[in-house]
């Protein structure tokens, strides 16, 4: 290829690239918005991130209370996974059926004692489903005020009462249960999480179960201590599907990458070939690795995002290999530029798929295809093709062909 085609692929590679740069940017801000409108409102209708503080307990002393902690601290956690999605973004919602038993001990062996539970609710607009107080079975008068609970309990001289708390709602994304609001000393604590998904992850800032049991679906994770000192929570982040925002947006900003690929490759296979692809030829191609990119961020939101892959890889290959077969024909070359989008448009964008392995995947790719086009290429007299482009670059176009006999005057009678 000369050097004036080639500046003229470069600019269409330029200008393909402003135009990914704009989809990608386009859809990050679709996706930036939904997220901040779509976020209350699924917040406000299925509830928030759930963060359950320990209760406390406080005894009257004179006219000041102190604070008694509870001997023995076991609680339970179920969680129900239920996904959900708004346009471009999915939501990790969940429903929680939270149980908690306290022992208190009265610490006046000679008289009685009346303990006060403050016992806080995670979201003061949640909505709490069969919340109840109970002591030794008992079922206590409970009063609501600011955000949270109170009840009060009644300890024997000396004596002790297992006070249960109890109740079911809804959340997002992860939940948390502080032990203490700082850094102080409980005895014998265990919570016990039990979930319906396998996928589980834990906060940066949260304590890592001290016990993993895998269970059909999910999970049994327990924190079990018989003297815990800390101040950090114990939490679950919960799992979400791939959200196609996102991925829309990355495949976007590395397509040109990709169609770098595409054209030096396409460049090799029919330079080798002795075929000549002409600068317009290219940019229908950009044209039709665009309509990929395009149809994926647009139907990401509308389909699922395995469908809007599908949909979209199978048009970009149907235009590009429809689009050779008219320019090279129904070679060899053809089944060999078709096999390259396939790679470098279809596999380099699905290992999006995969947060944390795309720089990897391209790596691997890119050591394969330069393998591919040296062992391709390595017999080739590059001097002959280029003098052969050079010499085409040169001939000059021919006569026009006379016009048809059949539009020529007829010779006078």
């Amino acid at each position: 290829m000369s050097v004036p085609r080639l500046l003229a692929v470069a600019f269409i590679l330029v200008t393909a690239a402003a135009a990914w740069v704009v989809l990608g940017g386009s859809v990050e801000s679709r996706t930036r918005e939904a997220d901040v409108s779509l976020h209350e409102q699924v917040s406000a209708l299925w509830g928030r991130p759930q963060a359950q503080r320990a209760p406390r307990f406080t005894v009257p002393a004179g006219k000041q209370r102190s604070e008694l902690q509870p001997s023995a601290s076991d609680i339970t956690a179920a969680f129900q996974l239920d996904q959900r999605r708004k346009g471009l973004l999915w939501y990790a919602t969940y429903v929680v059926d939270f149980d908690a038993a306290y022992v208190l001990r009265n610490p006046d062996g000679a008289a009685p004692a009346e303990v006060l539970m403050h016992f806080p609710f995670p979201d003061r607009e949640g909505v709490y489903d069969g919340f109840a107080v109970s002591s030794d079975g008992a079922q206590l008068p409970i009063r609501y005020a600011d955000g949270s609970a109170s009840a009060r309990i009644g300890l024997p001289p000396g004596g002790e009462r297992t006070v249960k708390v109890g109740y079911r709602t809804n959340g997002l994304d992860e939940w948390r249960y502080a032990p203490t609001d700082d850094i102080g000393v409980i005895e014998d604590f265990s919570l016990t999480v039990k979930t319906d998904f396998a996928d589980i992850d834990f906060p940066d800032d949260s304590v890592s179960p001290t016990r993993k049991e895998r269970t059909g679906n999910g999970w049994v994770l327990t924190w079990d201590y018989d003297s815990l000192v800390s101040g950090r929570p114990l939490a679950l982040t919960m799992p979400k599907p791939l959200n196609p925002g996102p991925v829309a947006s990355r495949i976007s900003y590395f397509a040109p990458v990709s169609l770098l690929f595409y054209f030096a490759a396409l460049l090799l296979l029919t330079a080798g070939g002795g075929l000549r692809v002409h600068p317009m030829n290219y940019a229908f191609l950009a044209g039709g690795f665009f309509a990929f990119h395009l149809l994926f961020a647009y139907l990401a939101d509308q389909v699922h995002v395995a469908v809007a892959f599908g949909v979209a890889s199978g048009a970009s290959m149907a235009l590009c290999v429809g689009y050779l077969a008219m320019v090279i024909g129904r070679r060899r070359a053809l089944a060999e530029t078709a096999t390259a989008q396939f790679v470098f448009l279809v596999l380099f964008s699905f290992s999006f798929f995969f947060d944390g392995f795309t720089g990897l995947a391209v790596t691997i790719g890119s050591v394969l295809t330069l393998g591919f086009f040296m062992a391709k290429t390595g017999r080739l007299d590059w001097d002959e093709i280029f003098a052969r482009s050079t010499r085409q670059a040169k001939t000059p176009a021919g006569p026009p062909p006379p016009p048809s006999e059949s539009l020529l005057p007829a010779p006078p009678g």
